[in-house]
C-alpha cells in the first residue's frame, strides 16, 4: 500500500520540483547557467575558473611559513581578492548553501587522493575548525564542516564531529587583521574535548581557506602533543 501511494505521488512531486526550478533556478555563481545538481557551481567553471594552488613549500603571500610539523598543507585553488572565488566563499559562508561546501569537498578530495604525502587518505582524520556556536547557530551549519563531508565521501576518511574539538572563545572577525593580532585574537580560542579520538592518528585540519595561518595553528597547536602527524587542507589559499 505504502509503495502505491507513493508511486501515485511520484508525478506530482515531480511537477512540483519542476514549477519551483522555474521560479526559483538554481545557477552557476560563475556563469550563471542553470544547474540541476544544485550545487551553485557548473563543472566546466570548477574546472577552469580559478586558479589552481601548485605553489612550492609552505609560504603564503602573507609571508607565513609554516612549521616542519605540519606534515602537508593542500589548497585547490589560489584566493582571488575581488574575483569569483571569493564572492563563491562569501556565499559559501553567508548564503546558506550548504550543497556548495558539500560539493568544494568533493573537489579538495580528489585533489588529497592524489597527494603521495597522505595516502592512505581514507586512514586520514578530518577535523573541520569549529565555529563558536553563537555563530554557527546564526549560520545555520559550519562550512568547514559541509567541506569535511564532501572530501570525506571521496576519500573514505573519518570526519570528527564537534564533540572532539570545541571552539570555546567568540572572536571578532579576522578580516582586516595582521598577522600579530589574529594569532593574539585567537589565543584561547580552541579546546581538545576528546584527546583519545586523534591520538596517535593523523589529523588533517579542514578549512575554506588559508590566508595567515594564525586560525589553522591555533587548532594545531591544540592537538599537537596528541596527533601522530598533523596536515592542513583548504579550498582556497590567500
Amino acid at each position: 500500500m505504502y509503495k502505491q501511494a507513493l508511486n501515485k505521488l511520484r508525478p506530482a512531486t515531480r511537477v512540483l520540483n519542476d514549477i519551483l526550478d522555474l521560479l526559483y533556478p538554481v545557477t552557476c555563481l560563475v556563469c550563471g547557467d542553470r544547474m540541476q545538481n544544485g550545487a551553485h557551481l557548473c563543472h566546466y567553471c570548477r574546472d577552469h575558473a580559478f586558479v589552481r594552488s601548485d605553489r612550492g613549500g609552505m609560504e603564503s603571500e602573507a609571508g607565513f611559513i609554516l612549521p616542519d610539523w605540519i606534515v602537508v598543507q593542500e589548497s585547490l585553488w589560489e584566493f582571488d581578492k575581488g574575483g569569483y572565488l571569493q564572492d563563491v566563499l562569501h556565499q559559501l559562508k553567508y548564503g546558506g548553501l550548504a550543497a556548495l561546501g558539500r560539493a568544494l569537498g568533493r573537489s579538495l578530495g580528489n585533489t588529497l587522493l592524489a597527494n603521495s604525502l597522505l595516502i592512505p587518505v581514507a586512514g586520514v582524520k578530518l577535523l573541520p575548525v569549529p565555529l563558536h556556536p553563537a555563530r554557527q547557530r546564526k549560520r545555520g551549519y559550519n562550512q568547514a564542516e559541509l567541506i569535511a563531508e564532501g572530501a570525506a565521501g571521496v576519500t573514505g576518511s573519518e570526519v570528527l564531529n564537534g564533540n572532539v574539538m570545541k571552539r570555546v572563545k567568540k572572536t571578532r572577525t579576522q578580516t582586516g587583521l595582521n598577522a600579530q593580532k589574529r594569532r593574539k585574537n585567537l589565543d584561547g580560542a580552541f579546546r581538545l574535548e576528546d584527546p583519545g579520538r586523534i591520538r596517535d592518528e593523523r589529523v588533517l585540519l579542514i578549512d575554506d581557506v588559508i590566508t595567515t595561518g594564525a586560525t589553522v595553528m591555533a587548532l594545531a597547536q591544540e592537538i599537537r602533543q596528541d596527533a601522530k602527524a598533523v596536515g592542513i587542507a583548504t579550498v582556497a589559499r590567500a
